[in-house]
């Protein structure tokens, strides 16, 4: 999945928008420390301050605060990362209901959790239902940003559940929609390109159309080798 870490990670903070009072140091600092330690790969430490951010945040402000879904989703990204599929998926629903009560099921910040959510499932190999909430997210991101790179990202990822599931001829023009846009918004030696390229390799490859596949993962391999010469590919 095309789900990096610093971008989870940004998603995972919206703290400075809340209205908070007693417990905001608090609050804050537990979640701050919570991704730090994701980002640093201390993963035992990182969950212990996720699980304490939301003791914290239902402390001081309520079940039903948006401290709370932005507390859980980071306990999601940190289970995520530990590859414990299962509970993080668990925990990613849990905020997500909360976060679509408060700003509604079409907000961008509801969809990001959507496709953090479709990660997991996919990675427990339930193709189907990933399917499902990636096309939901792609809907959010298209009418919320346009031609963009989430757009592109969300393309890339549903075009991966279609090829997880034997679907390759339905995966090809969507993952040619992703590839061409993110050549537009991030030019065409961006890593994010090389791996849109990889994918529609493997369905090229896999719907017998073995030269241009090997062309386009020459080109990956171009991008990152840091050859600009695989632009022209």
């Amino acid at each position: 999945m095309e789900i990096r870490l610093r971008a989870a990670f940004s998603a995972a903070l919206l703290a400075c928008s809340l209205q908070v009072s007693a417990g905001e140091a608090e609050w804050k600092m537990l979640l701050e420390q919570a991704n730090l330690h994701v980002q640093r790969g201390s993963l035992q430490q990182a969950e212990l301050f996720a699980r304490e951010a939301i003791a914290e945040a239902e402390r001081s402000f309520g079940p039903k605060h948006r401290a709370q879904d932005q507390s859980i989703a980071t306990l999601g990204l940190v289970l995520r990362f530990a590859q414990r599929y299962a509970e993080s998926e668990k925990e990613y629903r849990r905020a997500l209901a909360l976060r679509e009560k408060a700003l509604g099921p079409r907000d961008p910040q509801t969809a990001i959790l959507l496709n953090n959510l479709a990660d997991v499932v996919q990675a427990q190999k339930k193709f189907a239902e990933a399917e499902k909430l990636h096309r939901r997210v792609l809907a959010v991101f298209e009418k919320a940003y346009g031609e963009d790179p989430k757009t592109a990202a969300s393309l890339n990822n549903l075009g991966a559940a279609l090829q997880a599931q034997g679907r390759h001829a339905e995966a090809e023009p969507v993952l040619r929609r992703s590839l061409a846009m993110k050549e537009k918004t991030l030019g065409p030696n961006s890593p994010s390109v090389a791996h849109t390229l990889n994918n529609l390799a493997q369905v090229l490859e896999v719907l017998g159309r073995k030269a241009e596949a090997r062309k386009l993962a020459a080109r990956a391999a171009a991008i990152h080798r840091g050859d600009k010469a695989g632009s022209s590919g």
